[in-house]
Parts: structure tokens; C-alpha cells; sequence
């Protein structure tokens, strides 16, 4: 088995109204990271109201064309630049979520309610990102289930009495699930500003929106390198991983710390901006793809949006423009899509090149997993960057190497049978993900469509596929991939039931979704009895034949999907087990749940024409 497949997770990322008017900025530059020379670029949403960049903007435009106009390597969502006042509730089509009976709609605005609320209060309390937290007793979890009720009922969100000393341990923010926290909070904030909410509701989520973006433009300056990302980041002054002990980027003869390169070493701030956090090195691809999605959704959100300031919007484009530019780069052994580190080497899951396996290149191997996810990865830090030399990247990658065509016909290493590890689905979904927002021309996406029919969602040739293992967010996926965001409507008929099936898996997965406050607990559905038998009952009466100790890393699995409702309990269940019948989180933990936030607002966020 080929354990690369563990390492995949976070970019989801839905952009939904567009790019808007292609705007130069007057006096903006990026600068290489390795020239002094200034980059032009377009800089679409800043100053678009000013009629004198108009000329700047075509000049811009003509760089690319060699492109080509009928290729406009463009994400395809509609372009919206004016918004409705809040407390203005706009009429909206049929969104996917919103058209459920009433009683199930209401049910679940409250749960995504909820859930936004702990986020906020406790979620990102240390760094403005998601980390998984520990209550420590009982008694503080009965005291967090009373306060979150009360504020529910109390209506008035703005001016709550927040219980002290209810958390004892503070996790690290980490670039998956902290990406993933950052898009849900982009796509909350776009639903509620785009359908004029209660003007509290959407304050409270632009600030939630600022927080993570601070936080993420946190994560790559204080690597002191521009085009390194943290794989995670802690506070020093919680209990908990910010406590842990910091190593050197370098001895004193200048070599890397540790002499072998792990998955993850914590280092001291190297910008000299932020004393009181320290980071963790080697971002993987699960990491970074989550960074990827969290970019991309981020400047969808607020690139039009005059509540954010042109400086926050032009350090998001400068650090996505950083980090594909180091992406671009040809590293010592020959290839480029490597994820590189402040001391110089490359992460240790950092290779996303079509050739490689693992971490060893093989000449002429088509690996259509590193296809999908690399190609996922550029478009949208490519939408958010608008360089034209990265455009003409990404149409490389599309059209001369073929990344596409890959990831169809040769998406390898993720159905291993029971032994499957569900952080590389994770990592395949998001980066289809990508590719059906960012990439606009017709027959690229259409071979996405074909590899999700054929090799990752229904794929035929197996009995353990994705489309029956109760994932929302696969589900939401498909959806995606079905789309024409031009006129709202399903490209195709031909797959109607399917889709329509899949809508309704979404909202039962969010249905089935643990309440919050969501505190982890272990998860018994199988005694020692039954696992000797080979026989189960679930919790809830599901009949779950077992296979044994056979899953990735030894886990005990069913022969069938557990229901999401008797499911272990997990910080992100979109890479978790869905055959897994026993096992959990510790006692007392409180999980943010940003995996059910980003399906429920993404999915809002759909809107389809019945």
C-alpha cells in the first residue's frame, strides 16, 4: 500500500459571484521571489469604481492573450459587485438547501446557527482558526450546553456573557481544517450578505471572515519566506501545542534542522511579528490544499466587497501569487509542484508532480491523483493571484501536460479495498472541487465530469464507492461538477436522478451530522462479542456485517457504510472512515465541526433552477 494517499486534505473552496471588472491597480507590482523586477498583474476588485484604470486594465488583458479567447482560464462563477442593505431579506431560487420541507430547513439553519456560534466564541479564540480544543470535565461541558442554549434563546448575539476558564487545552490551527474554517466562513458570509440578513448575523460574519484571513497571511509570514506556508500554527501563551518545544531552522554552520526531514517540526516566529505564536514546519498536501481552498474563497468573497480594505486584499494576492510562484519553481531533482520550507528543502509529503510517487519521481508515470490535486491547487491560487504568466501556468498544466487526462485515466492509489485511507478521497474531492470552480473551459471540465464517473465518485468497478458512503461533502462535489453557474441550471439531464440523489444525501448527512456543542466522545457499536462473531448491530439497529482489523493503519471496518448518526466521532469527517464501526475523539473535546459548516453554506450557496 502506498501511504502518499494519507496526506491529502484541505481546499474547498466555492467561488460564486465572479471575478468582476479586471482592474490594474495604479502602482501595484508583485515582485518575484527570486527578481527585483516587477510583475505586472491584474487587479481585479481593487479601485474598480475608478473610470482612469480602464486603459491599464486592457493593456493587462492583452498580455494573456495568447491564451486565447475561447480559454479564459477564469473561474465560471457569476460576477456580483453590488449587494443588498442588510436586514433587506432578498427572495432566493431554489438553493439546494433551502428547498427542503420547511420543519428540515429550519432544523438546520439552527444546527449551522449553533455551530457558527461556538466557532466564534471558542473555535478561533486562539488564533482566528479553527483548533480542537479540550473542556476538561463534565461539568464545563453541561456548562457550554446551557450558555449555548441560553444565547440561542436570548436572540440578542452581540452582547453575550461568554463563561470563563471552560477551555483547558488549546490545539494547533492547522492548514486543512483551518483552510476549510476560513472558506465556511467566506461562503457564510456571501450567503447572508448576497440575501440582505440581519445586519448583526452578517457583521458577525465578515468579522469572523477578517479573523481568518489575518490569521492565514499569519501562517506564511511567519515562515519568513515568502512562498512557505506553516503547516500549523499555536499560541505560546495556552496550554497546549503551543507549548511545545521550537527547533532551530538551521544549526550553526548553517545546516537544516533536524538533519532528516520529518512531517512537522515546530519553529520560533521567523518575521519578527509574532512573539506570542509559534509554527509548525513541512505543510503537506492535505495541509496546503486546505490553504489552497481557504485563498480562493476568501478573495471570492471579498474582492468586490468595499467592507474589506484594498491592503487586505492586495496582502491576499500577494501571498497567493508567493506561493504559486514558489510552486512554479524547478527544485533540484527536476520538477516543479513542490511544496518547499523555510530551511530550503522540501516538506516532506511537498511533491505534487505528476511524476512522482510518494516521494520518488519516476520518469513517464502518470500519477492521476498528484494530476487532480495539482491542478486544484494552481486554479485557485490562480484565481486569486491573476498574474498572467500564472494563467499561461495553469493552462500548461491543463494543455500541454495533460493533468486532466491524468486524473481520468490514471487516478491510481486510492480504492485499496478495505484498506483505503480516506484522507486521499479527501484530497481527490477537494481537488475536483477546485477544478469545477476555477477551470472554465468546456473540455477540461468534462473530463473531470468522466473521472468522477468513472474512477472516483461511481466508479464502477468496485462495490465501495463513494457515492453510497454517506459523505456530504462528495455528494456536494458531484453537484458542483454539474453546474452551469451561468444560467444556474444542470449542465446536463442526462444525470438528473443522480444529482438528485445526491442533494438529498447532502441534506441527509447534514441532518445526521452530531449537534453541537459537538463534544468528542468514544463510539462503541461493536463489542468484543460481535467483533469475534463477525456479526454487529449498530447503535441505532443497523445490521453492520464486519471484516475485520483490516482497515488503514489496522482500523476494524464493516462491510458496509456506518450511518453518518452511529458514525465514530471525528475532527473532519469528509476524511475519516465512513466503514469504521468503533473509535472516536478524547473525551471532552470540542470539535469545531467547519466540516458540516462548509457543505451547509456551500451548499446554500448553490443555487439551482428546479
Amino acid at each position: 500500500m502506498m501511504s502518499s494517499w494519507c496526506a491529502i486534505g484541505w481546499v474547498m473552496t466555492l467561488l460564486i459571484f465572479g471575478l468582476g471588472c479586471r482592474d490594474v491597480d495604479d502602482g501595484q507590482q508583485i515582485v518575484s521571489p527570486d527578481s527585483d523586477a516587477a510583475i505586472p498583474r491584474m487587479d481585479a476588485g481593487l479601485s474598480s469604481q475608478d473610470a482612469h484604470l480602464d486603459a491599464l486594465s486592457d493593456v493587462a488583458l492583452s498580455e494573456v492573450s495568447d491564451v486565447g479567447a475561447d480559454k479564459p482560464w477564469q473561474p465560471i462563477i457569476p460576477e456580483v459587485s453590488s449587494f443588498p442593505a442588510c436586514d433587506d431579506l432578498q427572495e432566493t431560487v431554489s438553493v439546494t438547501l433551502e428547498s427542503l420541507e420547511s420543519d428540515r430547513a429550519a432544523r438546520l439553519k439552527l444546527k449551522a446557527q449553533k455551530f457558527d456560534i461556538v466557532m466564534d466564541v471558542f473555535g478561533r479564540a486562539g488564533t482566528g482558526l479553527q483548533a480542537d480544543l479540550n473542556l476538561g470535565t463534565q461539568e464545563n461541558v453541561d456548562l457550554l450546553r446551557e450558555w449555548l442554549e441560553s444565547t440561542i434563546l436570548n436572540g440578542d448575539l452581540m452582547n453575550v456573557d461568554v463563561p470563563d476558564d471552560l477551555v483547558v487545552r488549546t490545539g494547533k490551527s492547522a492548514g486543512l481544517y483551518g483552510g476549510v474554517g476560513i472558506a465556511a466562513d467566506a461562503f457564510r458570509y456571501m450567503v447572508l450578505r448576497d440575501q440582505g440578513a440581519n445586519c448583526d448575523a452578517v457583521a458577525r460574519a465578515r468579522d469572523a471572515l477578517q479573523a481568518g484571513i489575518e490569521a492565514m497571511h499569519m501562517a506564511t509570514a511567519i515562515t519568513g519566506k515568502p512562498g512557505v506556508i506553516a503547516r500549523a500554527i499555536a499560541r505560546k501563551d495556552l496550554p497546549g501545542d503551543g507549548f511545545n518545544q521550537t527547533v532551530p531552522l538551521f544549526d550553526d554552520d548553517g545546516n537544516p534542522l533536524p538533519e532528516t526531514k520529518n512531517n512537522g517540526t515546530w519553529r520560533d516566529d521567523q518575521s519578527g511579528l509574532y512573539a506570542d505564536y509559534i509554527w509548525e514546519d513541512s505543510c503537506s498536501r492535505d495541509m496546503y490544499v486546505g490553504w489552497a481552498l481557504a485563498f480562493a474563497s476568501a478573495w471570492e468573497a471579498i474582492r468586490n466587497d468595499g467592507n474589506f480594505s484594498d491592503e487586505t486584499k492586495r496582502t491576499l494576492i500577494q501571498d497567493a501569487y508567493d506561493l504559486l510562484r514558489s510552486l512554479e519553481n524547478v527544485g533540484e531533482e527536476g520538477y516543479d509542484l513542490e511544496i518547499m520550507d523555510a530551511d530550503g528543502r522540501r516538506t516532506y509529503h511537498g511533491t505534487l508532480h505528476e511524476n512522482s510517487i510518494e516521494r520518488i519521481y519516476a520518469p513517464g508515470f502518470n500519477n492521476g491523483f498528484n494530476a487532480l490535486l495539482s491542478t486544484g491547487i494552481v486554479a485557485a491560487l490562480t484565481s486569486v493571484s491573476n498574474a498572467p504568466e500564472q494563467i499561461r501556468y495553469l493552462n500548461t498544466l491543463l494543455e500541454e501536460r495533460g493533468l486532466l487526462d491524468m486524473a481520468e485515466t490514471s487516478l491510481i492509489g486510492l480504492d485499496l479495498g478495505p484498506g483505503s485511507n480516506f484522507s486521499g478521497y479527501n484530497m481527490a474531492f477537494t481537488g475536483a472541487w477546485l477544478v469545477t470552480r476555477y477551470v472554465s473551459d468546456f473540455e477540461q471540465r468534462a473530463k473531470l465530469m468522466r473521472t468522477l464517473d468513472t474512477a472516483l465518485y461511481r466508479k464502477s468497478t468496485t462495490s465501495r464507492m463513494p457515492i453510497e458512503q454517506d459523505q456530504a461533502f462528495y455528494h456536494l462535489i458531484y453537484i458542483q461538477s454539474r453546474l452551469d453557474h451561468d444560467r444556474g441550471m444542470m449542465s446536463s439531464s442526462d444525470d438528473a436522478q443522480i444529482l438528485a440523489d445526491a442533494i438529498e444525501k447532502v441534506r441527509d448527512g447534514l441532518s445526521a451530522f452530531p449537534e453541537p456543542p459537538f463534544v468528542g466522545e468514544s463510539i462503541l457499536n461493536c463489542d468484543e462479542a460481535e467483533i469475534e462473531s463477525g456479526s454487529c448491530i449498530g447503535d441505532d439497529g443497523t445490521d453492520l456485517p464486519l471484516l475485520g482489523y483490516v482497515g488503514w493503519n489496522d482500523e476494524l471496518v464493516a462491510e458496509v457504510p456506518v450511518p453518518m448518526s452511529i458514525r465514530p466521532h471525528s475532527n473532519y469527517y469528509w476524511r475519516s472512515n465512513p466503514y469504521a464501526v468503533n473509535g472516536g475523539q478524547g473525551d471532552f473535546s470540542l470539535l469545531p465541526a467547519n466540516d458540516f459548516r462548509f457543505v451547509y453554506w456551500a451548499g446554500r450557496a448553490l443555487k439551482m433552477v428546479e
